[in-house]
Formats: structure tokens, C-alpha cells, sequence
């Protein structure tokens, strides 16, 4: 496979999962503060600090931050943005992906381009953002179902679930560093309707609930420990961490012997560092401190798979820059 193939591969499945986790945060978001009460500074500011954007020129209210948010073609972490750039992505490797899959995303494209989505986001917000991560689901399990699962399906693997180690690290970062820094909120009823909205933002709401557990535990350690450390939930930094590295040696060439390339030796050191710690280490040594660990280490991945696999010419046509990390898409 040449090296452009695999990075829109890659950048195809970080796009769609980066429209379908900016459209769960705003729905949850937007759906917790009509059940609580929330200070202001609380309200919508930390949405554009989950995706890396610190310097909002405007006062965040909840109009102006969710139609940056959604539709703002300058933002490049806005749902329309980011599918927008999937189609792109899309089309330039139209041969590798499935007819049914250009279709459907060609569609969603044309939905977001025309009125019918303007038109859904007008009528009800909630519905909206629910349809844009159905978007996300279909997309992946026409892909899973219609894509040869060689080479490019494991570049695609690979940027859903380094995207969705950086969502989920994200979200909980700045839930604990910026939402609730004070020691009395700490066990409030608004501090657990939080974590009931970081496990909803991470689509962990259920499988939370479902996983058994032999003693009580403080319900934010609880949920810390099982967005870090489950083994079986897709959305865990663990688990991501276990799917990248399987994808990143198969599309290096998983056989005997070989040495491992860059990236694969620094996911090993991240899974092994978080092997190496218990839940209650990480609070020991502080939440914000590991957590700030992966999303450091996630971007290193990134620049370490982009120099390994896909070795971009000096000239890139589209650049994009989100919490510090600088990559390339839609090489021409």
C-alpha cells in the first residue's frame, strides 16, 4: 500500500470519530444543564478545551459554542468540519473503500451541506446529535462489512481508536482539572451528575452499570478506573491502547521476528506505564498528571506514525493544529 492510501485511511476514521464525539459531548452537555445547575464558567467553556481550542474569541454561551461547535467551517473540530474532511478523505481513496460506503457518506455530506441538517438542528438539537452519531455507527459497520480487512483496514482501525484515546482522556482531564476544583464539591450531587456525564460522553453510561464489582467504591474512582483501565469496554484508554497496537503491527507486517517500528514501541511504553499502576496509584500520583501523560504520549504517537508510515512531502496542502499537535491531511 503507498503511504498516501494509508494516511487518508487513517484520517478518514479519526474525522468520523472526532464529528460523532464532539456531537456526544454537546448532546450531553446540553442535556445536563436542564436537569442541574451549573456555574456559568462551568457551562460550555470546557467543551472547546476538550477539543484543544483556548483561545474562543467570544463570551461561551450555549448558542454561540454549539453552533462553533457544529457548523463553524473555520473550526476544524466542528461536526461539519470534520465530515466534511471525511468525505474528502473518502473520495480521494475511493477505490479502497466500498461502493456502500461512498454512498452513505456521500449522503451525509449532502445532509449536512443542504437543509436537512440545518433543518434537524433547528427542529430538535438533541435528535440532531443523535443522528450524527448514528452517522458515525453506520459508517463503521459498513466499513466492517464491505472493506477487505488488509492494509487499509487496519490504518483505519488504527486512527479510530488513537482518536478515541485522546477523546476519552480528554474528557476526563478536563472534567477533573477545570470543572470541580474545589475540595468541597467533591461527592456533590453536581459532582456525581458530572461523572454521570463524562461516562454518557464516553458512551459508558450502560457498560458502567452492567460491569460487576465486589465492594463499593467512590463513584468518581470508579469511573476513573473503568474509562482508564477496563479491559473490555472500546472506549477505555486501555483497551484503544491494545486495538492500536495490534493494528499498528498488522499494518506494519505482523511477522516473526521483525523489529518493532517506532510507533509500536511507544504504545507498548503507554500500555506498559499504565499496566505498571493501579487506580489508586493514579490517584495517588494524581488524576491530571496521567492523564495528561497519554494525551502527550498520544500526540507523539501521532507524529511517530506520520514520520514512520506516511513520510509527507514538504509541501502538505491542509494543515491542522488541535491541543498543541500539528498533522497533515488531504495531501493532494
Amino acid at each position: 500500500m503507498i503511504s498516501r492510501v494509508a494516511e487518508h485511511c487513517f484520517w478518514l476514521a479519526r474525522y468520523l470519530e472526532r464529528a460523532e464525539n464532539t456531537a456526544r459531548i454537546l448532546e450531553v452537555n446540553h442535556t445536563l444543564l436542564l436537569d442541574f445547575h451549573v456555574p456559568v464558567e462551568q457551562q460550555w467553556k470546557p467543551l472547546l478545551i476538550i477539543s484543544g481550542i483556548h483561545d474562543y474569541p467570544h463570551e461561551p454561551t450555549a448558542e454561540r459554542v454549539q453552533q462553533f461547535m457544529t457548523w463553524d467551517a473555520d473550526n476544524p473540530c466542528s461536526i461539519a468540519s470534520s465530515l466534511g474532511w471525511a468525505r474528502e478523505n473518502a473520495r480521494i481513496i475511493r477505490e479502497v473503500i466500498s461502493g456502500e460506503m461512498w454512498e452513505r457518506m456521500n449522503y451525509y455530506h449532502l445532509w449536512m451541506q443542504t437543509g436537512g441538517g440545518r433543518a434537524a438542528y433547528d427542529g430538535n438539537r438533541t435528535d440532531f446529535y443523535a443522528q450524527v452519531r448514528r452517522i458515525n455507527q453506520l459508517l463503521h459497520g459498513i466499513a466492517d462489512a464491505t472493506m477487505s480487512h488488509g492494509e487499509a483496514w487496519e490504518f483505519f482501525k488504527l486512527g479510530t481508536y488513537l482518536e478515541r484515546v485522546s477523546q476519552t482522556a480528554r474528557v476526563m482531564d478536563v472534567k477533573y482539572h477545570t470543572l470541580l476544583p474545589r475540595l468541597e464539591d467533591v461527592g456533590s450531587p453536581i459532582d456525581n451528575a458530572h461523572w454521570v456525564a463524562i461516562l454518557m460522553s464516553c458512551s459508558g453510561y450502560e457498560p458502567y452499570h452492567k460491569k460487576a464489582r465486589l465492594v463499593p467504591i467512590d463513584p468518581g474512582v470508579a469511573v476513573a478506573e473503568f474509562l482508564i483501565f477496563d479491559d473490555q469496554f472500546p472506549r477505555s484508554i486501555r483497551r484503544c491502547l491494545w486495538e492500536c497496537e495490534w493494528a499498528t503491527a498488522s499494518a506494519a507486517g505482523n511477522t516473526a521476528g521483525r523489529p518493532p517500528t517506532e510507533p509500536e514501541k511507544q504504545i507498548a511504553e503507554l500500555i506498559a506505564h499504565l499496566d505498571g499502576r493501579t487506580i489508586a496509584d493514579v490517584i495517588r500520583e494524581g488524576l491530571h498528571e496521567t492523564l495528561t501523560h497519554v494525551v502527550d504520549s498520544v500526540h507523539d504517537i501521532g507524529q511517530s506514525i506520520h514520520a514512520t508510515f506516511f513520510n509527507p512531502p514538504t509541501k502538505m496542502t491542509q494543515s491542522q493544529t488541535m491541543g498543541g499537535m500539528t498533522q497533515s491531511q488531504g495531501q493532494s
